[in-house]
């Protein structure tokens, strides 16, 4: 038996995610200033570093309205719209997550809460939960996470905004727990758990992807040549093109085949 942290970053407002998206709310110069105006700003940004932060701060400036339900997607997305147009044949492919978060009640005093429940509702659920779970079975370990309590979840989303992010990312959660948390973990960098991916791709696991683009293509899925244009990308270290972006495309043909998913 093991128990896991899942649910503090989204409930208590862990990531950098949480404090971008609500100032993005709170600035009335996205609300005053013409549209013509943030999309030329924007045409800026993306010109100045090619990044994709860059062009996910670009997306954002070119939308019409800047509504949280429309700004959390394109923070949660591997791909871009514009990305997306160029891979997929059928339009508005990131609309799932778009009307997850239009569903949900958005309270000005609360508006940590309204991204924790989209947090917990796309990224928790069908990422953290579903890779813990496959990945503790996989060894016959059983993982319990306390924080996804449901009177500790309902208490949390209750609690406005200046009581949970008055200064530090999860600070009403780090109070809690006193003198029993050292000094040198409270204050530790925030680190993530990154593989040499990038690295793997390119060499280890290269001809794994080549073979999986390859019958990806052949597939129809994608546009054509949308899938060979990115890895191609990759391969010639494209800042815009990430390891994460080809490897989703290579996981799914490998899901398909090992399947045998009918796509027609």
């Amino acid at each position: 038996m093991a128990l896991s942290g899942i649910g503090g970053d989204e409930l208590f407002a862990g990531y950098e995610n949480f404090k971008r998206l609500k100032e993005l709310q709170e600035k009335w110069l996205l609300k005053v200033i013409p549209g013509i105006a943030l999309k030329i700003g924007g045409s800026l940004i993306k010109k100045k570093k090619r990044s994709i932060g860059n062009e996910k701060i670009a997306e954002i400036l070119n939308l019409d309205n800047h509504a949280l339900k429309n700004i959390y997607p394109l923070s949660r997305s591997v791909f871009t719209n514009k990305e997306l147009n160029t891979l997929v044949k059928q339009n508005n492919a990131s609309q799932t997550v778009a009307a997850i978060a239009s569903a949900i009640k958005i309270d000005d005093k609360k508006i940590l809460s309204a991204i924790s429940c989209m947090e917990i509702k796309t990224y928790l659920q069908n990422v953290l939960l579903r890779d813990t779970d496959q990945m503790s079975m996989a060894v016959a370990l059983e993982v319990r996470e306390p924080f996804l309590d449901h009177h500790l979840v309902e208490f949390a989303l209750g609690i406005n905004d200046e009581q949970k992010y008055p200064s530090t990312p999860k600070k009403m959660l780090v109070d809690s727990m006193g003198d029993l948390l050292p000094s040198e973990i409270v204050n530790r960098p925030k680190m993530g758990f990154t593989l040499p991916w990038q690295h793997w791709l390119k060499n280890e696991l290269k001809s794994f992807c080549e073979n999986n683009i390859t019958k990806l293509e052949a597939k129809g899925i994608l546009k054509p040549n949308a899938a060979k244009n990115l890895w191609d990308r990759f391969l010639n270290d494209d800042p815009l093109v990430t390891w994460s972006r080809v490897w989703h495309l290579v996981v799914l043909n490998d899901w398909i085949d090992k399947n045998t998913i009918d796509i027609n």
